[in-house]
Protein backbone atom coordinates (compact mmCIF):
# COMPACT_ATOMS: atom_id res chain seq x y z
CA UNK A 1 0.00 0.00 0.00
CA UNK A 2 2.63 2.36 0.92
CA UNK A 3 4.81 1.44 -2.28
CA UNK A 4 1.69 2.71 -4.44
CA UNK A 5 1.06 6.11 -2.40
CA UNK A 6 -2.17 4.82 -1.44
CA UNK A 7 -4.53 6.35 1.41
CA UNK A 8 -6.95 3.59 1.76
CA UNK A 9 -5.98 2.29 5.32
CA UNK A 10 -6.72 6.07 6.54
CA UNK A 11 -10.73 4.93 6.09
CA UNK A 12 -11.86 3.66 8.94
CA UNK A 13 -13.02 -0.01 8.41
CA UNK A 14 -10.19 -0.59 5.49
CA UNK A 15 -7.80 -2.63 6.70
CA UNK A 16 -4.43 -4.04 4.41
CA UNK A 17 -6.63 -6.79 3.18
CA UNK A 18 -9.15 -4.74 2.04
CA UNK A 19 -7.10 -2.28 0.61
CA UNK A 20 -5.47 -4.60 -1.47
CA UNK A 21 -8.73 -5.91 -3.02
CA UNK A 22 -9.64 -1.95 -3.80
CA UNK A 23 -6.60 -1.33 -5.24
CA UNK A 24 -6.03 -5.07 -7.21
CA UNK A 25 -9.67 -5.06 -8.63
CA UNK A 26 -9.93 -1.35 -8.98
CA UNK A 27 -6.62 -0.30 -10.83
CA UNK A 28 -6.61 3.54 -11.84
CA UNK A 29 -10.38 5.09 -10.73
CA UNK A 30 -9.71 6.98 -13.57
CA UNK A 31 -11.16 4.66 -15.84
CA UNK A 32 -14.63 5.42 -14.95
CA UNK A 33 -16.12 8.48 -16.24
CA UNK A 34 -17.71 9.75 -13.27
CA UNK A 35 -19.21 7.91 -9.87
CA UNK A 36 -22.22 6.61 -11.11
CA UNK A 37 -20.15 4.28 -13.21
CA UNK A 38 -18.42 2.72 -10.49
CA UNK A 39 -21.11 2.60 -8.75
CA UNK A 40 -23.05 0.52 -10.95
CA UNK A 41 -19.35 -1.72 -11.16
CA UNK A 42 -19.16 -2.31 -7.82
CA UNK A 43 -22.60 -3.57 -7.30
CA UNK A 44 -23.51 -0.80 -4.45
CA UNK A 45 -25.92 1.75 -6.94
CA UNK A 46 -29.66 0.90 -6.59
CA UNK A 47 -31.51 -0.33 -9.07
CA UNK A 48 -35.23 1.17 -10.36
CA UNK A 49 -37.59 -1.32 -9.54
CA UNK A 50 -40.58 0.81 -9.51
CA UNK A 51 -44.13 0.23 -11.26
CA UNK A 52 -46.94 2.66 -12.21
CA UNK A 53 -47.43 5.10 -9.33
CA UNK A 54 -44.93 3.41 -6.58
CA UNK A 55 -41.56 4.40 -6.99
CA UNK A 56 -39.35 1.48 -5.31
CA UNK A 57 -35.27 0.62 -5.45
CA UNK A 58 -33.77 -2.73 -4.68
CA UNK A 59 -30.28 -3.80 -4.51
CA UNK A 60 -28.06 -5.05 -6.89
CA UNK A 61 -26.92 -8.39 -7.40
CA UNK A 62 -24.12 -7.42 -10.18
CA UNK A 63 -21.05 -5.66 -10.29
CA UNK A 64 -17.95 -7.01 -8.37
CA UNK A 65 -18.98 -8.64 -5.48
CA UNK A 66 -15.59 -9.09 -3.97
CA UNK A 67 -15.20 -5.46 -3.97
CA UNK A 68 -18.54 -5.36 -3.34
CA UNK A 69 -18.06 -6.94 -0.02
CA UNK A 70 -15.23 -4.95 1.24
CA UNK A 71 -17.58 -1.35 0.93
CA UNK A 72 -19.70 -3.25 2.45
CA UNK A 73 -17.77 -4.50 5.71
CA UNK A 74 -15.94 -0.52 6.17
CA UNK A 75 -19.23 0.71 5.70
CA UNK A 76 -20.72 -1.78 9.37
CA UNK A 77 -17.30 -0.85 10.52
CA UNK A 78 -17.86 3.02 10.41
CA UNK A 79 -21.92 3.03 11.62
CA UNK A 80 -20.37 0.10 14.49
CA UNK A 81 -17.75 2.76 15.68
CA UNK A 82 -19.85 6.04 15.03
CA UNK A 83 -17.19 7.39 13.45
CA UNK A 84 -16.74 10.16 10.64
CA UNK A 85 -15.50 8.88 7.17
CA UNK A 86 -12.08 9.30 7.83
CA UNK A 87 -10.01 9.21 10.69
Amino acid sequence: MLARGSHLMDIHGVGPAGAARILADVGDVARFPDRNHFASWTGTAPIDASSGAHTHHRLSRAGNRRLNHVLYIAGIVQLRNDTSFFG
